[in-house]
């Protein structure tokens, strides 16, 4: 089924026959264009930003991580997902009736905290600060920011000096919490089959490689 929205051509797929057909890799290349080019900059290969199959890490991290986001694997993070949740419902009832609820801002923590818990086992206790983590905003302007550079040429983009400072300030930033995450759990190990010990510890059943931090941080 196609029709056109805004101008721009959608595609719904109706039927499981349809969607197998799209997802054949070995009929449809993956192009990484525009502003997710500039979101190499501070994440380079990485599982959406890869090339696909012509850049070996992107193949070794389908592989490594793919038990982890299997139908069991999420399953099992339910209880995590559900202690999450219980104090984002906590939180707004400790307020009471008439209290003004930050719909945006309290969905953004329960996010965070969410996958950190399921996929990391670490807790940014978001709940408990009127402040959000630095991290949030962080990643919101670089995100912006990258969609902003990929509708301009080099010159141009040479007279946003300031504005390339912060973002590179604010890739630092991404990358302190992810290394921090990642020696928490070094500092702490566990035999917890989640995300973060399979990026650690997965071996490509493939290649026999293993993916490294700079592969993913």
């Amino acid at each position: 089924w196609k029709f056109s929205l805004a101008g721009n051509d959608r595609i719904v797929i109706g039927s499981q026959e349809l969607m197998n057909e799209i997802c054949d890799e070995e009929r449809f290349s993956k192009i990484i264009a525009a502003a997710l080019e500039q979101v190499r900059n501070g994440v380079h290969d990485g599982l959406f930003t890869a090339r696909g199959p012509q850049e070996e890490n992107w193949g070794i991290a389908h592989r490594v991580l793919l038990p982890q986001l299997g139908p069991l694997a999420i399953r099992n993070m339910f209880p995590e997902m559900h202690d999450i949740a219980s104090q984002l419902v906590m939180k707004w009832a400790r307020h009471g009736p008439n209290h003004q609820i930050e719909v945006v801002d309290d969905f953004t923590r329960l996010t965070l905290d969410t996958i950190a818990l399921c996929a990391m086992d670490y807790r940014f206790n978001s709940y408990y600060s009127e402040s959000m983590h630095p991290m949030i905003q962080a990643m919101a302007d670089f995100l912006k920011v990258s969609g902003d550079r990929a509708r301009r040429d080099g010159i141009t983009q040479m007279f946003y000096r300031g504005e390339t400072q912060k973002y590179q300030e604010d890739i630092e930033l991404l990358r302190k919490t992810s290394f921090d995450v990642i020696n928490t759990r070094k500092q702490n190990p566990t035999d917890k089959k989640d995300l973060l010990n399979g990026m650690l510890k997965g071996v490509d059943p493939k290649t026999g490689k293993t993916m490294s931090v700079s592969d993913w941080n």
